[in-house]
């Protein structure tokens, strides 16, 4: 028997936005400045809104390709690109590549623009955290290629944004957990889900303090010392309950909340079910989510209690504010990532789940373990547990807890520096991941990118540097003395 599993989001957030349209792009023209180098791309829409995004190619041996998304970087910030755009009509995109391709030169240059559906939007979206960010002003990105600065190169990626990945999920039946605890799950929304799990430094930026252990180069290891109810529930609330379960919206004033009004998406702690199926990334239970078959655990790409994680023959825990980049906790993107592009998913730091634990996962039929008619009540018709699920595994347990069938229990209001998360937001509902609606400029041309100048106006749209308050150097370690928040293009 099929089940289904209800999905772990809340539509009413995005609600408009996610109604599917068939958008199309046409009267595609490329011009550039000759004393500048600015190039001005202009082309129409019709069927907003849409997000849009751009590819530059150039004529080779085996026809065209794309110069790099690596060089289609900086533009000026009134672009109509890489963002959801509202209205139909001719739309403009000013690109500099005297700055992001410097010193390039072809012959033959054609524009692709692309518009995605709404309900299919492209593979990669990075929501600005800072401080100083709007909301609704995500940007959306075809591959990982074409992130600015690189996704491991642009340290913005794992402290003043988030880089989320898409999950496509809907209407595709599988089989959660193992053995006689396993269920037959089906979701029904696909997902973002986050690249890496939550940095202190991005913690930071939402929640204004962070009480993370591992200090030493802090800002890019995982946000621990955190419980379930300073996410969801009541900002200081201890009860496993405080009006902040789900299917209700985080409570007013919990990191989760505050993340929400920051961006304007519908974050959220992923379900389980939906944590199991990233992390496998289309492998079987006994792989790692990069097809590497489960051995002795040598083979794990992940920080786990045996390669640099809990430091053996110690009498007590290890040192947290002392200890450097290679043992305790690891830095976010150390190892390498899954099938789908996502670090860290076994090891490092336990992951918070949404739902409340049952031992049995069969016993729930494959469905969300919250009753969305009656939150008090578990599906089964008993009082709501006292713990949640977390999945993953640690730094300080060895690989077999690690697995991605591993489920372990945790107090929602108890902290431990093996316990962190990541987070979820919609991606709508399409079945297939569907091709976008693409033009190009009918009669190639030529472009000269120039020379980087002395003193450039125009800045990539994805910051790269960072910047912390002084009164709370004392607890996160931005480290500005190696430069690993300056980037040199």
């Amino acid at each position: 028997m099929n089940r289904k599993r209800k999905p772990c989001f809340l539509p009413a957030v995005m609600g408009a936005a996610l109604a599917a349209g068939a958008a199309t792009v046409s009267d595609i023209n490329i011009l550039q400045d000759a004393v500048t180098r600015e190039v001005t791309i202009t082309y129409s829409l019709s069927g907003a809104p849409a997000i849009v995004t751009l590819d530059i190619q150039t004529n080779g041996p085996s026809g065209y390709a794309s110069i790099g998304g690596e060089h289609i970087d900086c533009f000026s910030s009134d672009s109509d690109v890489w963002r959801k755009v509202s209205t139909d009509g001719t739309c403009t995109i000013k690109w500099h590549p005297d700055q992001s391709w410097p010193g390039g030169k072809a012959t033959e240059v054609k524009a692709v623009v692309s518009a995605w559906s709404s309900d299919n939007p492209p593979d990669y979206m990075v929501a600005d955290i800072s401080s100083s960010a709007a909301a609704n002003t995500e940007r959306y990105y075809p591959s990982v290629d074409f992130l600015p600065g690189g996704l491991l190169g642009n340290p913005a990626y794992r402290t003043t944004k988030l880089v989320m990945r898409k999950v496509m999920a809907t209407g595709i039946p599988w089989t959660m957990g193992t053995g006689d605890n396993s269920t037959s799950v089906t979701l029904t929304n696909n997902y973002y889900i986050d690249v890496f799990e939550m940095t202190q430094g991005q913690f930071y930026q939402i929640a204004g303090y962070d009480k993370s252990a591992f200090k030493t180069e802090g800002a890019m290891r995982p946000a621990n010392l955190v419980y379930f109810n300073e996410l969801r529930c009541a900002s200081g609330n201890t009860s496993a309950w405080a009006g902040g379960n789900w299917p209700n919206p985080p409570y007013a004033g919990s990191f989760l909340d505050k993340l929400r009004r920051r961006t304007g998406l519908d974050f959220d702690l992923p379900g389980e079910a939906q944590w199991e199926y990233a992390c496998r990334a289309g492998h079987s239970v006994s792989e790692w989510g990069n097809g590497v078959p489960i051995g002795d655990g040598s083979e794990m790409p992940g920080r786990h209690r045996y390669n640099g994680g809990f430091f053996e023959g110690a009498t007590s825990w290890p040192s947290t504010g002392t200890t450097g980049p290679t043992n305790g906790l690891a830095i976010v993107g150390s190892y390498a990532p899954n099938s789908w592009g996502l670090y860290d998913m076994h090891g490092n730091v336990f992951e918070m789940c949404v739902d409340w634990f049952e031992s049995s996962i069969a016993a729930l039929n494959g469905r969300v373990n919250v009753d969305p008619e009656n939150p008090a009540n578990t599906l089964g018709g008993n009082v709501v547990g006292t713990k949640r699920v977390r999945r993953g595994g640690s730094w300080h347990v060895g690989a077999s807890e690690s697995k991605s069938t591993n489920r372990l229990d945790m107090d929602p209001a108890a902290r431990s520096e093996c316990w962190g998360f990541r987070v979820i937001c919609h991606a709508g509902n399409a079945a297939t991941h569907a091709s976008s609606s693409s033009g190009e400029n009918a009669a190639p041309v030529a472009l000269t990118a120039g020379i980087y100048p002395a003193s450039a106006s125009v800045q990539p749209l994805e910051a790269r540097s960072f910047s912390i308050s002084a009164s709370d150097v004392g607890e996160i370690d931005t480290f500005p003395a190696k430069g690993m928040y300056i980037i040199f293009r």
